[in-house]
């Protein structure tokens, strides 16, 4: 049995590198245990090709706290964000590239509807104003159900900042926190360009049909990011995401954390109803005050431990929690910039640098969603791509580039008892070989690939079922009951053990709001002890 650690984090990824951040600025003696050869968990970069390094499987930030920037003190160690220039869909065989410029903006869109800028601009300033709401709410503990004094009081405030908005955003809020994304689109865009855009966005962070009451939800992640003083938007990072995660690493090593790679924990050890520490898969015990899990509940409740310390209600409620967002990931190796066919061929431009989206139409996408919840695959599958080489020359050599794509909806589960083992080469040859009717010459470009199916997310990051969220962001699974209202305030029903991980409020994202949630809980109860 080793020396007593005040905290010891399961998990080296964001959050439990937030918190081991916060618990050693408050002097407590903490470890972290990453069970991979580098923190980072699914916040990493990796070399791809010789010489070729990308962020892996998260891949921009937006929703990182300015607080936990500031508080950690990420820019002092080497954290330095990238700014991209616009956005550019590409639906079918057409396309809208929007740069931020009002004249240029108005005159994309006006080739699809002469009122769909303005009403663009109504929907995102509306998103905005009632996303403000869901931000405040992001680094406060969310009260009990059962609620005490300091519960009231949560909901008072977050009250207040509802009765802030006006009668007709009020309205807005409660329709995009129970209606559906379908019902919104329809009721502000006019053409089907537009439609199928704002149809994409809900696909990122979602696992739902567009006619799902609450799929309107993931329009928020457009909306409660804060980067810089900017609201909304997005950014790369310098070296790859795992440019974030190093700096976490270096301020926590700084303040006293220990932190050890290729550690995989075993068993959260429960003593007379007490987390005690940890038993690692090479036989070592650790021993401490309270044990953090920055893993998703499944593991934690049914993995990590003994299921025969927990309720036998609670432990039926975790294996019901949804999870899953049908996503893979492809990054390539690349030779030379793909030509995009709407713009001259041969040379580079802002819509390189820019967040391209590949997508079929509307009702396209709409299939594709009953197509994975059947264990099928899109033939048309959403794309989100980044070529970050072009704003970051440290990623590639010179002349070469990395691109990096999140495919969707592709199941975790397949019909017919399908190995994703089996199929994954095949699948990506299909995604390039679609990627080309927009880049003609992307495939004799590529010399490198790296293909993470949903099945190699769970078993090479840890994420149950593929799920980067720790459990979908559907209503039932949110705020007081995520992931359960025994579990919510990041205390858990095992006494001394704590969730700070995704799967705790505010959920999933490069946020860094559960890691910080967490270690504010933990240092208040260790200093009441």
């Amino acid at each position: 049995m080793t020396e007593k650690y005040d905290a010891i984090i399961v998990g080296g990824g964001h959050n439990g590198l937030t918190t081991a951040g916060y618990l050693g600025k408050a002097g407590l003696k903490t470890i972290v245990l990453e069970r991979l050869p580098q923190v980072g968990g699914a916040v990493v970069t990796e070399e791809i090709h010789p010489g070729y390094r990308i962020s892996a499987v998260s891949y921009v930030v937006s929703l990182l706290r300015p607080e936990v920037i500031k508080d950690l003190e990420l820019k002092k160690h080497g954290f330095e964000m990238l700014k991209m220039d616009g956005t550019l869909s590409i639906c079918n065989d057409d396309h809208l590239f929007l740069t931020g410029d009002e004249a240029h903006d108005r005159k994309e869109i006006g080739r699809f509807s002469s009122l769909d800028y303005d009403a663009m601009q109504q929907f995102d300033a509306m998103v905005q104003s009632i996303g403000t709401v869901i931000r405040n709410q992001m680094l406060r503990e969310p009260p009990k159900l059962a609620a005490g004094l300091s519960d009231l009081t949560a909901l008072a405030r977050m009250g207040w900042d509802i009765r802030k908005l006006t009668p007709e955003l009020r309205h807005r809020l409660f329709q995009m926190l129970f209606s559906s994304a379908h019902d919104f689109i329809q009721r502000w865009f006019d053409s089907s360009m537009i439609k199928s855009m704002y149809a994409a966005a809900c696909f990122s962070g979602n696992f739902a049909s567009l006619r799902q009451p609450g799929s309107a939800i993931p329009f928020f992640h457009s909306a409660i990011g804060e980067i810089e003083g900017e609201k909304g938007a997005w950014r790369l990072v310098k070296g790859g995401m795992g440019g974030l995660t190093q700096a976490m690493a270096g301020f926590a090593l700084s303040k006293g954390v220990e932190i050890r790679t290729d550690a995989a924990v075993a068993e959260i050890i429960v003593d007379g109803g007490r987390a005690a520490g940890v038993r690692l898969e090479d036989g070592e015990i650790l021993n401490g005050r309270c044990v953090l899990a920055n893993t998703d509940p499944k593991r934690t409740f049914l993995k990590l431990m003994d299921p025969k310390h927990l309720d036998a209600d609670f432990v039926r409620d975790i294996r019901q929690i949804r999870m899953g967002h049908s996503s893979l990931r492809l990054n390539l190796a690349l030779k030379g910039l793909p030509d995009i066919k709407f713009f001259p061929a041969g040379s580079e431009g802002a819509w390189h640098r820019s967040d391209i989206t590949m997508h079929p139409d509307y009702d396209a996408m709409e299939a594709n969603y009953f197509a994975a919840a059947a264990g099928r695959l899109p033939d048309e599958p959403r794309l989100e791509i980044t070529i970050p080489s072009t704003l970051d020359d440290s990623l590639a050599p010179p002349g070469r580039h990395v691109m990096s794509i999140l495919a969707k909806y592709y199941p975790y589960q397949l019909v017919d008892g399908v190995s994703w083992d089996d199929i994954k080469e095949d699948v990506a040859d299909r995604i390039i070989a679609y990627m080309a009717r927009a880049m003609p010459n992307l495939p004799d470009l590529i010399i490198g690939r790296q293909m993470l199916s949903p099945l190699d997310l769970e078993t090479i990051y840890g994420l149950t079922e593929s799920d980067i969220f720790h459990g979908r962001h559907d209503m039932d699974q949110l705020f007081s009951l995520r992931p359960h209202p025994k579990a919510a305030q990041y205390r858990t029903p095992v006494q001394n053990l704590y969730l700070c991980g995704s799967g705790a409020h505010p959920g999933g994202g490069v946020s860094g709001a559960p890691g910080y949630n967490a270690a504010r809980r933990v240092i208040a109860d260790l200093k009441r002890r």
